[in-house]
């Protein structure tokens, strides 16, 4: 703190009167004077990657300023006031008549830069160590909700995966009954064949017979048209076993390729969940990070 009745006893500088929210200079202003607070406080941003960071909140007796007139530099912040203020203005050359001819008043400026340097860096690690924090607990959040996501599907992956083993597993039991029943069709043409045969025969001993053997040739008949029609249906359904043994390779194959897909999937989703695990590790580091910024 400066001891303003001294300042005000010398009358150094002219007095200015700032009202609540106005700005006194913007970064990139030229500097061609400094302000020593008398009354009110006044804040000073930073702007920093894109973002207003508020440096420091200057009340009566500190001063702000100095350093442009210090470096002959443009103003590396704005200044705004909090309140309705009463400041003290020092034109350059009245600031380096003081600092000339009142080493304590130079002793006070190199105190307060160096405070003020040590307030804002100390501001500046809470800050980054605040946005780490959140970035961290951000991160981790968003991985658990990736690593639930990724679980399910590969859970659900396997299941698909063991349903088409299953399914693959029931199709080959309908082929080895498909198989069977083409054998017993097989077996019915032949007895069709030998039911023919049998009619035909029976139809020429009913012939020698002659008057005798009428009714003999009627049942002869029958059981030739029966004989057909035996065939032709015996033919019909191993036409349509035929068939169903085409579907059902087809389906075998389909089957198969969707189980290795989805076996490859569960894979695919395995490595996804290391990965995310990898983004919780990080983000705890994060979080490390940031406490140790806050230390």
């Amino acid at each position: 703190m400066m001891n303003m009745e001294q300042l005000d006893g010398k009358q150094i500088g002219q007095e200015v009167v700032i009202n609540k929210g106005e700005t006194l200079f913007q970064e990139g202003d030229a500097g061609h004077h400094m302000y020593i607070v008398l009354e009110g406080t006044v804040e000073i941003w930073l702007k920093i990657e894109g973002k207003q960071i508020p440096a420091a909140k200057l009340r009566e007796g500190d001063f702000f300023g100095e350093m442009s007139l210090l470096e002959g530099l443009p103003r590396s912040g704005t200044a705004k006031a909090v309140e309705h203020c009463r400041l003290l203005l020092l034109q350059e050359e009245a600031f380096q008549e003081l600092l000339s001819a009142d080493s304590a008043f130079a002793w006070r400026i190199m105190k307060a830069l160096s405070s003020r340097v040590r307030n804002v860096n100390r501001e500046l690690v809470q800050r980054v160590g605040k946005d780490l924090q959140e970035v961290a607990e951000q991160l981790d959040t968003n991985t658990q909700g990736v690593v639930a996501g990724i679980e399910a599907i590969a859970k659900s992956a396997s299941e698909i995966e063991l349903n088409e083993k299953q399914l693959a597993e029931e199709i080959k039991d309908v082929q080895h009954i498909s198989k069977q029943i083409g054998s017993i069709m097989s077996f019915i043409r032949t007895v069709s064949t030998q039911t023919h045969i049998l009619g035909l025969n029976a139809g020429i001993e009913a012939a020698r017979s002659g008057e005798h053997g009428r009714g003999f040739a009627v049942i002869a008949e029958e059981i030739r048209k029966l004989s057909a029609q035996s065939k032709e249906n015996a033919e019909q359904i191993a036409n349509l076993i035929e068939q169903i043994g085409l579907k059902m390779t087809s389906i075998t194959v389909a089957s198969e390729g969707s189980a290795i897909r989805s076996h490859e999937q569960a894979s695919a989703t395995n490595q996804m969940a290391a990965a995310t695990s990898l983004m919780t590790e990080l983000a705890a580091r994060l979080s490390d990070i940031a406490a140790s910024m806050k230390s």
